[in-house]
């Protein structure tokens, strides 16, 4: 579970990286670019995209977008800087929003800056240990790990959101044994407890309403480390300390999870794009990877050295940040 520590480890360049492997190249769908590098040595933490651009950061603040299908190495577009490094970003119609973390690594951030560039804003500060967010049409959401401690964290993580513009920051959830995940379908937020702080045995998917109210355990007494909603269901991955990593689904009104994938390692990251749900599965060895939504094979699509363990989806390509720092295009 070392990936949860890097929100306490901003200065990218310092980190360490496994040699690579090199599968073939995958090959491009007609009427799709192909396998690119879009910009080299970048160092961003995160990266995303809409309808015509990938959005991505350096490790000076700086924000940047190209067009999805430019050509390898392109110049991208400078949008503005805000202070300290970006640790994860989200995006609507109009804006960025993003978390950034301070050099001592423990407070952080929320931000926001319009998609097309201009002036950053400063939405919420004072945030201990940020480490993801998510949005509804009115709010912004993120996860606060915890208090770090000489055995790792404290088990007072909490969830919170404020308003778009700024206003009304309201907790949601508190005393949380190190959330590490969160997503929300503007009615319920729903994150998870992965267990790791000695403080407590507390485990599960967990949910609460988006306007506040009570804490719901959806699941219980196996981490949970990655939450994805598509319209009445749950995708989450859960890691058993024995067994290993595993992904699921479950409806919202359910209560009884089916298991779709099992002997995984840790999994920080979902995607859905076209029934297949694709996954981050980091261990000895990291590759991104995709099963057919409702359970099935295995499928490579990158098998590589990554810098950060984000990845975005369109209808052509997985984006993702290599181990060099570069923002990478991949067939999907």
């Amino acid at each position: 579970m070392l990936f949860a520590l890097t929100v306490l480890v901003p200065a990218v360049q310092a980190q360490t990286h496994r040699r690579p492997s090199l599968p073939p190249p995958p090959q491009s769908v007609s009427g799709c670019p192909p396998l690119a590098t879009l910009f080299s040595g970048v160092y961003s933490a995160d990266v995303e995209v809409d309808d015509t651009y990938v959005y991505f950061s350096d490790d000076l603040g700086g924000l940047y977008r190209m067009p999805k299908g430019s050509p390898a190495f392109s110049t991208p577009e400078l949008l503005g800087t805000v202070p300290d490094y970006v640790l994860v970003m989200s995006i609507d119609a109009a804006s960025i929003y993003m978390i950034t973390i301070g050099i001592e690594g423990t407070l952080g951030s929320i931000w926001s800056m319009p998609k097309s560039g201009g002036t950053p804003k400063e939405l919420v500060n004072g945030v201990l240990t940020p480490y993801e967010l998510a949005l509804d049409a009115n709010n912004v959401y993120w996860v606060s790990i915890g208090t770090p401690s000489t055995s790792f964290f404290l088990a007072d993580g909490k969830i919170e959101r404020v308003a778009k513009d700024g206003t009304g920051r309201r907790t949601l959830a508190s005393n949380l044994n190190v959330p590490t995940t969160i997503d929300t379908d503007g009615t319920n937020v729903y994150f998870s407890e992965t267990g790791l702080s000695p403080a407590n045995s507390n485990a599960g998917l967990r949910s609460v309403p988006a306007g506040g109210g009570s804490v719901k355990k959806l699941t219980n007494g196996t981490a949970v480390v990655s939450v994805l909603l598509q319209d009445s269901d749950i995708f989450f991955s859960a890691l058993n300390f024995i067994t290993g990593g595993e992904l699921l689904r479950m409806n919202k009104s359910s209560t009884t999870p089916k298991s779709l994938l099992k002997d995984l390692d840790v999994v920080p990251r979902l995607g859905l794009i076209d029934d297949r749900l694709y996954f981050f599965n980091s261990g000895d060895a990291e590759t991104l990877e995709y099963i057919p939504a409702n359970g099935g094979a295995r499928h490579t699509v990158v098998d590589n050295d990554f810098l950060a363990e984000q990845f975005v989806l369109d209808a052509c390509s997985v984006y993702t940040v290599d181990g060099g720092g570069s923002i990478v295009r991949t067939p999907r």
